[in-house]
């Protein structure tokens, strides 16, 4: 518009001196504006790589050690903007959650506690591929591979973690099923095939809620899928089809002797809720690195939308930052 406005007639004068710092200001928006558009490009890439707060995070309040399950946090975002959570505080008794995610850039994430004793209505803030903190402090890490405590799942129970052979990868979350029954005979689910993550529902029948029924519908497979659980020392669900979902996977337990030498597997393999891996986890999956990718660009849009902005209204150099506290 002020383009058009130097071009055409116009009843306002304009002075050459006027008419230089609109021409400046003008060239000047174009980058910042174009900095602006990569920076929305690549946060809605960063939410189609990962969902809005979906993925793997840790409670601190409730975290052990990377041996155990304790104070996990499965989230999906299925369907869009509504969130379904299934957790554990302790490594073995399996809670389900519901939330939704609001505001801009889908960042204010809300879930009912009040199944668990809680709020019915805590809204945290989601920091895409690091954080979700609450407002009480409290600050969920988002897990970026699996650590040794999914070698696993000791309890003997059709609740807890699974792995699915026909979509399990090595070092990701991909074949992984995390299922709750809450509340009784009432299962939740959930899981992920490609990295993004899912949500099903079904419930547990038969002596000894031997018979898991799922709704599949929604990951375009039948309304009621019926499996079989066996218990320990088996302890598997095995489908009409003759996949049979496994609490343990010899291939995962193979992979951190590999990796750590010895045949054993290591004491301790932290996986931080930085972008990149900790030594001692399993390699990233595709979406956890193209989030990485991503927020990487995304910093560096912003800090750039922030020097051009510094540099146009001063007609000088930006100011030296400060020193980062070590």
């Amino acid at each position: 518009r002020a383009e058009a406005a130097l071009t055409q007639p116009a009843n306002i004068k304009l002075t050459r001196s006027r008419h230089i710092g609109v021409m400046f200001a003008v060239r000047a928006a174009r980058p910042v504006r174009a900095a602006s558009a990569r920076a929305l490009l690549l946060a809605a890439i960063l939410a189609r790589a990962t969902g809005h707060g979906a993925g793997v995070w840790r409670d601190p309040h409730h975290y052990r050690s990377d041996s155990s399950l304790a104070g996990l946090r499965f989230v999906s975002e299925s369907p869009p903007h509504e969130l379904n959570i299934v957790g554990t505080d302790d490594g073995t008794s399996w809670w389900a959650l519901k939330g939704r995610c609001s505001g801009l850039g889908m960042r204010n994430i809300t879930i009912d506690f009040s199944p668990k004793g809680g709020p019915s209505d805590a809204t945290g803030r989601w920091a895409p591929g690091e954080t979700i903190t609450w407002p009480d402090g409290n600050m969920w890490a988002l897990l970026a591979a699996p650590t040794r405590a999914f070698l696993l799942d000791a309890a003997d129970d059709h609740t807890g973690v699974f792995f699915d052979p026909h979509h399990f990868k090595v070092g990701t979350f991909r074949g992984m099923r995390f299922i709750a029954e809450d509340p009784p005979h009432v299962l939740k689910m959930v899981g992920s095939d490609d990295g993004t993550f899912w949500f099903l529902e079904g419930f547990c029948t038969g002596p000894k809620m031997t018979s898991i029924h799922f709704d599949f519908s929604p990951k375009g497979g039948p309304k009621e899928l019926v499996g079989k659980w066996a218990p320990s020392p088996a302890r598997t669900i095995t489908w009409p089809d003759g996949n049979v979902w496994s609490k343990a996977v010899p291939e995962l337990q193979a992979s951190f002797a590999v990796r750590h030498g010895g045949g054993t597997v290591p004491s301790r393999a932290r996986v931080e809720p930085s972008p990149t891996h900790a030594s001692g986890s399993l390699p990233l999956s595709l979406p956890v690195l193209v989030a990485s990718v991503a927020m990487l660009a995304l910093a560096v849009a912003v800090r750039r939308v922030i020097g051009s902005s510094s540099r146009g209204g001063a007609g000088g150099p930006p100011p030296p930052r400060a020193a980062r506290p070590q």
